[in-house]
């Protein structure tokens, strides 16, 4: 899976620690971010990630946020740069430690293409690849 990027935005440090580990292990390039604000930032910067995953309650800005500017007016630019240049459409995965089916069905209404639930395992990774 070498070529791939994802960008993983999550306030804990074990939990960043974590999913670099579980990404090097994909051979995939990991770019961690510790708020929602930087998450928005790291995405218009480099708009090449296979999918955003980010945990849905961050400071500054939280994944919900973050989610409605990806899918805001003027991210469907980068999404059309996406297109225009073949790449797959980046997924956008909400992460929380909250496996209630209530927070997975809040974040699916509110635009994202799916909530994982803390602990991760590499597999449940992969299959966004």
């Amino acid at each position: 899976m070498q070529g791939k990027k994802v960008l993983v935005a999550d306030d804990e440090p074990f939990a960043q620690n974590l999913l670099k580990m579980l990404y090097g292990a994909l051979q995939v390039e990991c770019v961690v971010v510790s708020n929602g604000k930087e998450a928005l930032e790291a995405y218009q910067q480099s708009p090449n990630f296979v999918h955003v995953l980010m945990d849905i309650h961050m400071p500054v800005m939280d994944g919900y946020d973050v989610n409605a500017q990806i899918n805001s007016q003027s991210a469907k630019q980068i999404r059309a740069h996406e297109k225009a240049k073949g790449l797959p459409r980046c997924k956008i995965l909400g992460l929380s430690g909250d496996g209630d089916p209530k927070t997975k069905a809040a974040c699916i209404t509110a635009g994202m293409d799916d909530l994982l639930v803390k602990p991760l395992k590499k597999d449940q990774l992969s299959q966004f690849l």
